[in-house]
């Protein structure tokens, strides 16, 4: 019996010593000044965190030039003292929206390698956001010849945010730029357009749950993440989601000698049905000046709710959805 006893501790003692080796690291990525680059990608950015295959990594990204919100009318007592500290070596008042976070280089990745980013969760982290659109673009140019931005205070208990008096949109946050470095040959990159590496996709679907893979193109993968949204519709139709900053959790896992041509996805949720934000936005109303006040709230209420599912405007060549 009291050799039973031993080979059962022993079997214990084994099995929390191999549970602790292969049990994944987590790191902590916060995004400031050090840990940001600004609208672009290239492989010889050096990495601001180094994991392994299989870690988890909690962190940050930061939407919304302090300067972008006070030309906007925002107190600076209102606007969170932490974005101040990320943008201070920003010297114009543009939101800020490709603010990324990394590079993150994974160990043993090389090139012809997969990667899978496995989207534990994303929340929104700030109850203050942006949203705009230019002139003479999106999906209805002839009908806002200028441009217009404004803030929205997002609810962080109630996850929601108000357009106008009984209009409230709730939020899904997503990242909209997910992206590793692009091959060395192709120098430093925009981060505008989506690409083979990933980038700007803005899909909605990839929400908490969602895994996206990514092709490995130099070593490390060097992946970026940032462009956070509270809310948008399929098709991006202002080209502006609720640009915000967004907190979550990662898992990164490396598969080895497994080619991937471009970035694909799986997602558990179906897609929502199309619908309307009637309430805000009449393009035919002719009651004068506020009919022009809702038409101006409603087009970006739009972009947040309004799914369009053949063609996202501003990329619509690149882009797909996900089933």
């Amino acid at each position: 019996m009291r050799k039973i006893a031993t080979m059962m501790t022993c079997v214990l003692v084994f099995s929390s010593a191999l549970h602790a080796q292969t049990s994944p690291k987590i790191h902590e990525l916060k995004a400031t000044t050090r840990t940001v680059h600004r609208g672009f990608f290239d492989a010889s950015l050096k990495p601001v965190l180094t994991v392994n295959s299989g870690d988890i990594v909690k962190l940050e990204t930061a939407t919304g030039n302090p300067r972008y919100f006070e030309q906007l009318g925002v107190p600076k007592e209102k606007i969170p003292a932490e974005l101040y500290d990320v943008f201070e070596d920003v010297d114009n008042a543009g939101r800020g929206d490709h603010t990324l976070t990394g590079p993150i280089y994974i160990n043993d990745a090389q090139p012809g390698d997969m990667l899978e980013i496995r989207i534990r969760s994303i929340d929104v982290r700030l109850p203050i956001a942006g949203q705009g659109f230019v002139p003479n673009r999106g999906l209805l140019p002839e009908d806002f010849p200028k441009g217009k931005d404004r803030v929205l205070w997002l609810d962080l208990k109630k996850k929601t945010v108000e357009y106008a008096p009984g209009v409230v949109v709730p939020l899904k946050p997503f990242w909209g730029v997910i992206a590793v470095a692009p091959p060395q040959a192709m120098g430093r990159v925009p981060s505008g357009p989506p690409n083979v590496f990933g980038g700007n996709m803005d899909n909605r679907d990839l929400v908490g749950g969602t895994t996206l893979y990514l092709p490995v193109f130099v070593p490390g993968a060097l992946l970026s993440i940032g462009d956070g949204h509270a809310a948008q519709g399929y098709g991006e139709v202002c080209l502006s989601a609720i640009e915000t900053s967004l907190k979550g959790e990662i898992q990164v896992v490396l598969h080895r000698n497994k080619s991937l041509k471009q970035p694909r996805a799986e997602t558990p949720h179906e897609r929502a049905q199309p619908r309307r934000c009637i309430h805000a936005c009449q393009r035919r109303d002719g009651s004068g000046r506020d009919a022009s006040r809702r038409r101006h709230q409603g087009y970006p209420c739009i972009d947040a709710k309004v799914h369009l599912p053949e063609e996202q405007v501003k990329d619509a060549h690149l882009n797909s959805r996900i089933r």
